[in-house]
């Protein structure tokens, strides 16, 4: 009898660099990974009353976080391949004491800020990594006069926050700064709907990443909650109304993530179709835009993006205070497109993952990226940027992925800590390399590697 030989263990690796080589071509057909935006939003209103179902939400670390939190608050929420099914509170979170983690996510540490005031209890929210340096001074000074009792470690109400929830948010009058991020005003506004009385939030400067706070509006309206939108200035939501959330909300793809396959699309020959992108609030999706003006020929269908690349594109001026996510891409393709490309109106940038201006750009400069900055614009000069070399990522997914589509273009990088990509784009490996980009997972130990020599990292065997 022929003794069986043990089958080799796959080992998954959860801690990885990324490696990446000049690729010829790119040529396919995906779909864009779904909104993480939607998602978050539509997981915390589907879960204030009633029950409804998420068909396609995106399951990342961020995301998961927050079906974390929201069932420790007393959502059940069952998770399926392709959808969650969600049974929720009635408007009140159902347990009275805790401590709830909320990982990396900003957006979620900001929305459940004003939910847990409508439960009953001491809470303390804790968060990991650079999260936990984040100022949160907008939103808890807003929750105050909103009658909480709330407060962070720091003047400017670093985590740990610390929340003392007596079962109600009295509403009202409040004032918020809209200059640094929107987060607060897209808390306020999901607070508002739990709110005992009518809530009218002014806010001071101009708003910033104003699509973020359409979105929140958007699935705000799919659970049957009104909110009234002066300008970005003012906003008024009426106490009372019926949380109601539909049997079903359908999350479609995302365009930020998306972003990076289209800049890859543009810089190298390529035939790619992107599907489940539709023309919704997301202010990402002005990429394409961007791209056209700089030279592009990108056909945007109905629910799907055709680009045949590559183009030869010039440098423009791009305003991005409504689109924080898409600078670190924006950098790296100014850094290939002729001329000057200015980026400007990114102050508040700073208080992201990383400090995403300098991470991007710092990184680029070491390969030979001709790049100026200042507290409030950057510009990118073509350049002629070199390969072979150790990148960081900053723990950034998407300086992780903008760096990733330049070395798709010149070849020859690695980039350090590219797991970080799993904060929003889990699958942006599988992706690239569906379309014929050359990037794989490695071991933070091992060197770069080259792709003619390596089956396993042209996909023959376990990456």
């Amino acid at each position: 009898m022929k003794k069986r030989k043990r089958r080799r263990k796959q080992r998954v690796l959860t801690n990885y660099n990324l490696s990446v080589s000049k690729v010829s071509y790119l040529k396919g057909e995906i779909t864009a990974p779904p909104s993480k935006s939607y998602t978050h939003r539509a997981i915390i209103i589907g879960s204030m009353n009633g029950g409804t179902r998420i068909v396609n939400p995106l399951f990342s670390d961020d995301t998961e976080a927050t079906i974390k939190a929201w069932r420790s608050l007393g959502a059940t929420i069952r998770r399926y391949a392709d959808h969650l099914d969600i049974i929720g509170f009635n408007r009140k979170p159902s347990i009275h004491r805790g401590s709830i983690n909320v990982n990396e996510s900003g957006t979620l540490l900001r929305f459940i800020l004003t939910v847990i005031p409508c439960g009953n209890g001491k809470f303390t929210i804790t968060g990991n990594g650079t999260l936990k340096n984040r100022p949160n001074t907008a939103l808890v000074e807003a929750l105050k006069s909103m009658g909480v009792e709330i407060s962070g470690t720091t003047n400017d109400h670093k985590l740990p926050i610390t929340i003392t929830a007596r079962g109600e948010l009295s509403g009202g009058n409040i004032e918020v700064n809209g200059k640094m991020s929107s987060q607060a005003i897209s808390s306020l506004l999901i607070g508002a709907s739990l709110a005992k009385n009518d809530t009218v939030i002014t806010v001071k400067n101009t708003l910033v990443s104003k699509p973020y706070v359409d979105i929140t509006i958007d699935v705000l309206n799919w659970a049957g909650v009104k909110v009234e939108n002066d300008n970005y200035q003012t906003f008024r939501i009426k106490a009372g109304q019926n949380i109601c959330s539909k049997p079903e909300f359908i999350v479609h793809g995302d365009y930020s993530s998306a972003a990076f396959i289209i800049v890859a699309c543009c810089l190298i020959k390529s035939n790619v179709v992107i599907k489940d992108l539709i023309i919704d609030k997301q202010g990402d999706r002005k990429i394409i835009d961007i791209l056209n003006t700089m030279g592009a020929s990108i056909e945007h269908m109905e629910n799907e993006v055709r680009i045949k690349g590559p183009y030869k594109l010039k440098g423009i001026e791009i305003d991005c205070c409504d689109i924080p996510d898409l600078v670190p891409i924006l950098v790296v393709l100014g850094a290939f497109a002729e001329g000057t490309t200015r980026i400007y109106n990114i102050s508040h940038l700073v208080h992201k993952e990383s400090n995403r201006v300098y991470s991007t750009a710092d990184e680029l400069m070491r390969i030979g990226g001709n790049i100026q900055i200042t507290n409030n614009e950057i510009k990118i000069i073509k350049s002629k940027l070199s390969a072979e070399e150790m990148l960081s990522a900053h723990d950034d997914h998407r300086v992780a992925m903008a760096l990733s589509v330049s070395g798709m273009k010149i070849g020859g990088l690695t980039i350090e800590n590219g797991s970080c990509i799993t904060k929003s784009y889990p699958n942006f490996v599988s992706d690239m390399r569906r379309l014929g980009a050359k990037i794989s997972r490695i071991s933070p130990g091992r060197k770069r590697f080259c792709f003619q020599k390596n089956k396993r990292a042209m996909g023959i065997g376990p990456t």
